[in-house]
């Protein structure tokens, strides 16, 4: 995975906070950046990482993935989380290592395929402080317990979405309650499967938020 794709933390001085974007299937880490170049100025002391995919993409082989996707099923899904999750854990805790943080540094953000994903890391590295899913879905692990402290969750989705349908976010939320998770949500009125400038904004001051640690987060209320 790439890691020349960063913007480093305006402040010019060593990385306090990380935030990691992952991309969506068939995609690359460089159509994440525009949010980093938004969310930098919020947070000066930040440094953001957009990482293509290990992957080419099975079926665009200009883009990347994070695992196989021919099949949408639920099955397929979780089997490609229980080979990636392990893989992209290993690539943060180098990147924390490279910078002298710890996963109470760290939130990761992913759109769609990459939404699963930062889902799925709250499993593989404990101590992670914070997950926002873009028109994303969660499909639970198999007989995993989640390991306090939990991290902070941000679920965002446009409700005209085609390509992950809406009730996966309604989903999402059942689903992660169940695992002591009230996650913050936001759904964007008829808006498809994108990012909103309206998403952007509510996920730059989650983020802000929850890297102020002791502070409520107060900017929005549960759905």
């Amino acid at each position: 995975m790439s890691e020349k794709l960063r913007l480093a933390p305006q402040s010019g001085g060593k990385p306090k906070k990380l935030v990691v974007l992952f991309h969506g299937y068939g995609s690359q880490g460089e159509d994440l950046l525009s949010l980093a170049s938004y969310w930098s100025r919020l947070m000066p002391e930040t440094e953001f990482l957009a990482p293509n995919g290990p992957d080419i993409c099975e079926t665009y082989p200009l883009g990347f993935q994070w695992f196989g996707l021919k099949e949408f099923t639920p099955f397929n899904v979780r089997a490609g989380l229980d080979v990636a999750g392990p893989r992209i854990r290993d690539y943060l805790l180098n990147a924390l290592s490279e910078r002298n943080l710890t996963p109470a540094d760290l939130s990761v953000v992913g759109f769609s395929q990459g939404g699963m994903l930062a889902l799925e890391l709250m499993f593989v590295l404990p101590g992670l402080r914070g997950s926002i899913c873009y028109s994303g879905a969660f499909y639970p692990p198999l007989a995993k317990v989640l390991q306090q402290p939990y991290p902070e969750v941000l679920l965002v989705h446009g409700n005209v979405d085609p390509t992950v349908p809406y009730i996966a976010f309604m989903q999402a939320q059942q689903d992660l309650k169940k695992f002591g998770i009230n996650p913050h949500t936001l759904t964007c009125t008829g808006l498809g499967h994108t990012i909103n400038e309206e998403g952007l904004k509510v996920g730059g001051d989650f983020l802000v938020d929850i890297f102020n640690q002791g502070q409520p987060v107060i900017y929005m209320k549960q759905e």
